[in-house]
């Protein structure tokens, strides 16, 4: 091919997500020498949206909700007809179906599914099974971003092997300060010495912020001048701020809501967690945190065992076991070498594994291999 390979990344929806910011981490920064990015929003743009345009990708949304699935298919149909992509790469359910069928339609000559996630928090119906099994016979790839999801992949989903490529997400160091800072957080009534335990995560039941708070009751006990920071926002609030209160621990909890300084935020703390219980994949806020140079203290769940080094970058712990979370915790809380030595740690893990321009530069090697294939 002797033009650039023009991609098209169809999604739901661009809001504040670890899937949703791979898709604005990835478009912008693909060598425009070799591709055209365009991305196409099915649902409305997502507070995510502007960093495209400003980045100079083009970028549109179609306003279809899931109950008009038949006039978004044909939206999607001709936006196709007119931009001809030699790829279309899909993510969410709706777009995983309606995409590929659209593409189909308009003969584009390759569809790739990107998978984020390492289970359904709902199961699937048998529709959605049949839809996947005949879709696959025009799907040129799938591709994961972690090794963690291949058993899913290939049991629970039915997709072929041969079919699946893993490419890890990134982050772009650059981005990350290791330096100690409190500016972001000056407003949130936390003290200057108050050391600050933060969760960036959705308020989603999967994120499991209960096993959180039962092991900040706990941390609480040990180091009562600890402060916990829970970042992220969802329907699960009321009930999270209702255990606050049963637990006697609403005065040491923090719910800031969603951020766009996350980067900020993490300097002005020591140490993050991700205490989800299922279908955690290869979570952003994670690499951020390690970007940071913050140790992580998270559940041994689907990819973030790829991730963090136990003992070395952070520590990993059960699932749904608080008891287990609030030991590491103030184990990284009552040793400062220690919580530096981590920090350190991680920090050069992204540096040399986990970058975004290791990931990026795996994803344009995938896509072309597509296009060759195809």
């Amino acid at each position: 091919m002797n033009r650039p390979i023009r991609v098209l990344y169809l999604v739901p929806d661009l809001r504040v997500g670890g899937a949703e910011r791979h898709v604005t981490t990835l478009m912008p920064h693909l060598d425009r020498g070799r591709f055209t990015p365009s991305v196409l929003c099915i649902g409305e743009e997502g507070e995510l949206f502007g960093e495209l345009a400003a980045a100079g990708v083009p970028a549109r949304a179609l306003h279809r909700t899931k109950r008009q699935a038949v006039r978004a298919l044909w939206d999607i149909a001709r936006v196709l007809r007119r931009e001809r992509p030699d790829v279309v790469i899909t993510r969410g359910y709706n777009a995983e179906g309606l995409g590929r069928v659209a593409a189909w339609l308009t003969r584009v000559p390759n569809s790739v599914v990107w998978v984020h996630n390492h289970g359904d928090v709902e199961p699937r119906g048998r529709a959605r099974e049949l839809a996947d099994r005949v879709l696959d016979r025009c799907t040129a790839a799938y591709f994961g971003v972690a090794n963690a999801q291949i058993d899913y992949m290939t049991g629970e989903l039915g997709y072929p092997r041969e079919k699946i490529r893993i490419i890890h997400n990134g982050v772009d160091p650059a981005l990350y300060e290791t330096s100690d800072d409190r500016g972001a957080i000056a407003d949130l009534g936390i003290g200057a010495d108050e050391p600050v335990v933060a969760i960036v995560a959705a308020l989603r039941p999967e994120k499991d912020h209960e096993t959180f708070l039962r092991a900040a009751r706990r941390v609480v006990d040990t180091v009562p001048e600890a402060r916990f920071l829970i970042v992220g926002d969802g329907p699960e609030r009321g009930r999270i701020e209702a255990l606050t209160r049963e637990l006697d621990i609403g005065d040491r909890v923090v719910l800031a809501g969603s951020r766009p300084d996350v980067a900020d935020v993490l300097r002005a703390v020591q140490v993050v967690v991700l205490s989800s219980h299922s279908v955690e994949c290869f979570p952003m806020a994670v690499l951020e945190a390690m970007a940071a140079g913050r140790p992580a203290v998270c559940t041994a769940v689907g990819g973030v065992l790829e991730m963090v080094e136990d003992g070395v970058t952070g520590y990993l712990v059960p699932p749904r076991d608080p008891n287990a979370l609030a030991d590491k915790l103030i184990a990284v809380l009552t040793d400062e070498p220690l919580r530096r030595r981590m920090g350190a740690a991680a920090r050069v893990r992204v540096e040399t594994e986990f970058s975004s321009k290791t990931s990026i530069t795996a994803a344009e090697r995938a896509v072309e291999e597509v296009v060759r294939r195809g």
